[in-house]
């Protein structure tokens, strides 16, 4: 036989829990002026322009239970009824549960206040935070707000409120927690969109949001609100969004989003060259290799492209610390991209590779119609031996230099090396020999002055076979073996190393860019249009700058009216072309016909007559490529 349940004293009990729950919304005795007073103060809550009727009203204004019906609050009203009543109480609601539609009503959504985070648990009181932490900033106070919403087919709605917070609405900390607005989030995207990082879209949002405020109190209590003016970290999300859907995140769709990108690129521009190898792991690195229509009209029109190539290297311009290599040459202009290389590392298999693929990009007249399997004359790089290697490899014919600045450096940081215990009054000699030795004019010179840094250094053993080392590539470093070559005064690559200034401080203000497809999207646009309008700016006289003169023939003051090239008279060529020497290896001495005893080296092609080019500049037009009269004198 079941043992029988004793409910004995089970009604109190209920009747108790029930009563409890009420005493939250209890008040005293009200007369029936009172009683309206408080419903209009309560339904002052609520958004207007819509009919309520009360149909249970219980507690006081700051804690009440309120049960109201209305008939023209429609479901497609109810978004913006929400947002008018979290406007008009300064709180932010969130969906707690939306219930199916049933044959009573079609909507039915439960909301709690933002404040009501999780389940509570005692290791998530946040008042036993507080208690740890006084000036802890605690979103989740398990506030027992919550609002139901129920509408039916016939627009008829029943709104039940419970208003019991137990936090601040007035409070500048409470406005921290409130939603991004979609004004701030599109300002924010548009920024990101120009190129800005968290860092640089938060200052320009702040100044522009500063100038909008009446006063320093006006922005000091808006900018309180989140909603207004997001947090630090809100930038910073909102930018990892941004770059996820825009370049793909940072890892696999990263790769999808690159081969999109270089289609599209392709698909723009189809005189472009590009070659494509995915990255698949450390056998298989990431290649990319670019020759733009800009590069390849330049290795078309430019001279200089197939006498000299500059060619270097750069990383931290992304993420994921790809290398970015840049092949160059220098005119009147300045430096003229040739060629663009990005790898994932610089191992010498992975850029013999990639600069095979970089010459299958170039275009048959490639380096002045030397063509892409000759290569240029000569390549001046810095003491990178993969890359010297890998570049050798490729273009076997081309002499390949070594920056004089790299290798003063170099030599400059072995002696410095404790490690190789070079004594400390020893340095600065042994480098003022190595250095006069480099610089030397004629390879007797240089031997001569080789020779005393060996006896020099004889002391010490380790210095004798590094330099003995060193004199094995004499002719890539020493200025005597390059005499014959067409260099035009250039031995160092800082015409290459200024791009890469270029890029980082101009283009990527200083900053990484999300990922590879950024960084590519920053190469092809703003790079290349940085150029383009270099080379506009110059041949249509408006470049704006130090050395705007020097494309106009001018020189550095503004003597005889800051006039550029002049037209000499006849009596001026008859003695320019008599006093005209010739020495070997096509150099001339010429005379100056702006200063008074004053000749000038003059180093031509050796396949060229030396010919001298005098330009009459127009009064109104200050361009070089759009000068007057040109004449030649062949000698």
């Amino acid at each position: 036989m079941a043992a029988s349940i004793n409910l004995e004293g089970f009604d109190d009990l209920l009747e108790n829990a029930l009563k409890k729950v009420d005493h939250r919304f209890h008040c005293e005795k009200q007369t029936q002026e009172e009683k309206q007073k408080f419903e209009s103060a309560v339904l002052e809550k609520l958004p207007e322009d819509y009919l309520y009727e009360v149909n249970e009203c219980l507690g006081t204004e700051s804690q009440f239970k309120l049960k109201v019906t209305t008939d023209n609050l429609s479901s497609d009203d109810l978004k913006g009824w929400l947002a008018e009543f979290q406007a008009l109480n300064n709180v932010t609601l969130k969906v707690r549960a939306k219930k199916r539609e049933t044959k009573g009503y079609s909507t039915q959504h439960y909301y709690r206040c933002q404040h009501d985070t999780r389940r509570w648990s005692p290791s998530k009181d946040p008042q036993r935070k507080l208690k740890l932490n006084p000036a802890a900033r605690v979103k989740n106070t398990n506030c027992p707000f919550q609002m139901a919403v129920k509408i039916d087919a016939q627009n008829n709605c029943v709104i039940d409120i419970e208003w019991e917070h137990n936090h601040s609405l007035c409070t500048l900390e409470s406005s921290n927690f409130k939603e991004l607005s979609t004004a701030s989030i599109e300002e924010i995207k548009e920024l990101y969109e120009a190129g800005e990082t968290p860092s640089t879209a938060r200052q320009i949002f702040l100044k522009k949001f500063r100038s909008s405020c009446s006063n320093d109190l006006d922005y000091h209590v808006k900018k309180a609100d989140r909603s207004m003016v997001p947090r630090r970290r809100d930038f910073c999300y909102m930018y990892q969004q941004y770059g996820k859907e825009r370049f793909g995140g940072k890892n696999g769709e990263m790769l999808d989003k690159l081969s999109a990108k270089l289609d599209e690129f392709h698909e723009a521009n189809p005189d472009a060259s590009v070659e494509y190898q995915q990255y698949g792991g450390d056998n298989t690195p990431l290649i990319i290799a670019i020759v733009t229509p800009l590069m390849k009209r330049i290795h078309k029109c430019v001279p200089q492209s197939g006498e000299l190539i500059f060619v270097d290297s750069t990383s931290n311009t992304e993420e994921h610390n790809l290398k970015v290599f840049l092949l160059c040459t220098a005119n009147v202009a300045g430096a003229l991209p040739c060629g663009l290389l990005i790898t994932s590392d610089e191992k010498e298999s992975t850029l013999k590779h990639g600069f095979s693929m970089l010459k299958q990009c170039l275009p048959e007249d490639a380096f002045y119609a030397n063509g892409p399997e000759h290569g240029p004359a000569v390549i001046l790089t810095d003491n990178c031996q993969e890359e010297r290697s890998a570049l050798k490899s490729v273009w076997s014919s081309t002499n390949m230099l070594l920056c004089t600045f790299h290798i003063l450096q170099q030599v400059w940081r072995w002696l410095l090396d404790k490690n190789h215990a070079i004594s400390q009054m020893d340095r600065p000699p042994i480098m003022s020999l190595f250095k006069r030795a480099v610089l030397a004019d004629t390879e007797e010179l240089f031997e001569e002055y080789y020779n005393e840094l060996l006896d020099e250094i004889e002391p010490y053993e380790n210095a004798s076979l590094y330099f003995e080392e060193l004199y094995s590539d004499r002719e890539a470093f020493a200025h005597c073996y390059r005499s014959s070559l067409r260099i035009r005064g250039n031995h160092t690559n800082n015409f290459v190393e200024a791009q890469f200034l270029v890029l980082k401080d101009i283009i990527l203000k200083r900053t990484k860019e999300y990922n590879i497809v950024a960084l590519l999207e920053r190469l092809l646009v703003d790079l290349e249009d940085h150029y383009k309008e270099k080379l506009l700016s110059i041949a249509d006289g408006s470049f704006d700058g130090h050395y705007r003169r020097r494309f106009s023939g001018k020189g550095k003051t503004k003597k005889d009216g800051g006039q550029g090239f002049v037209l000499p008279t006849e009596d001026e060529q008859l003695r320019f072309t008599e006093t005209v020497k010739k020495f070997p290896n096509d150099v001339f001495e010429v005379e100056s016909l702006s200063k008074e005893n004053v000749r000038t080296d003059v180093q031509n092609g050796l396949d060229f007559h030396f010919k001298v080019i005098l330009f009459v500049k127009s009064q109104y037009n200050s361009a070089l490529g759009h000068s007057g009269e040109t004449r030649t004198l062949d000698m």
